[in-house]
């Protein structure tokens, strides 16, 4: 029975595969292209937007390039209309510049004759100052050497010039540093003499100096500075005189 009815069956089902299969190609069709129309329909929106896009951007270039006319216009006559400012340079004036002529090379200046300033004596002296002469000297008579904790002092009167009353003459107590031998021209004997230390201002210098006491009120000056005194920190100008004057501050003292 089942046999006989098999070849019914599929004849049947071939029957109806062959009367679906040309409604769903119709259907798929019609899809396809209501699919290809909306593409369609949206790229013509798209180029109708881009050329509006393209359209508006031209006209701001168009915007654009008028104003930056207008404006290099504008500046142009602006500059026109101004007056033309030149600066003036100011002429260089050299300034005065102050030169100490007591100074040179970095040493101080001194002349044949100066005046100094001894400070345990509070007092100003004529100097004489000699290229010729080691040590210094300093104008002493009526020199006393006596002990003093231990220690050699010297008690002597300055004595400014020859004709100075021994009484006006200025007492100085100092210690004796050294001894030394000096030959007389007039004298084939040496002749020892003590030598003591004070702080002496001359100029910018305030140095401490050695002097050998000894007779010169015969002598034009009471004070000689030798080469010790003024070695390495002073030039010496032998035609010039009192190049370094008197430090005001001693003379406000004094």
């Amino acid at each position: 029975m089942l046999r006989r009815c098999l070849p019914i069956i599929t004849l049947a089902i071939l029957s109806g595969c062959t009367l679906t299969q040309p409604q769903d190609q119709e259907k798929t069709m019609l899809a396809i292209n209501t699919m290809e129309d909306r593409v369609n329909f949206q790229l013509a929106t798209m180029i109708t937007q881009i050329d509006a896009q393209n359209e508006h951007i031209a006209n701001l270039e168009k915007e654009l390039s008028s104003i930056s006319k207008e404006m290099s216009a504008n500046q142009s006559n602006t500059l026109l209309m101004q007056p033309l400012h030149v600066e003036e340079e100011e002429p260089i004036v050299a300034a005065d510049v102050e030169v100490d002529t007591r100074v040179a090379h970095g040493k101080v200046i001194l002349g044949e004759e100066e005046w100094v300033w001894i400070d345990s004596m509070a007092t100003f002296f004529k100097a004489r100052i000699d290229t010729g002469a080691t040590t210094s000297s300093l104008s002493a008579t009526d020199i006393q050497i006596f002990e003093r904790d231990g220690k050699e002092w010297a008690r002597f009167n300055l004595n400014h010039t020859s004709d100075e009353a021994p009484e006006k003459a200025d007492i100085v107590e100092a210690p004796v540093i050294r001894w030394v031998k000096i030959r007389q021209a007039n004298s084939s004997e040496a002749v020892r003499r003590p030598v003591i230390e004070a702080w002496v201002k001359l100029g910018q210098l305030h140095e401490k100096a050695q002097f050998t006491l000894a007779d010169r009120t015969q002598m034009t000056y009471p004070v000689l500075l030798g080469r010790e005194f003024f070695k390495d920190i002073a030039l010496v100008d032998v035609g010039k005189k009192f190049v370094q004057g008197m430090n005001e501050q001693q003379v406000q003292k004094n």
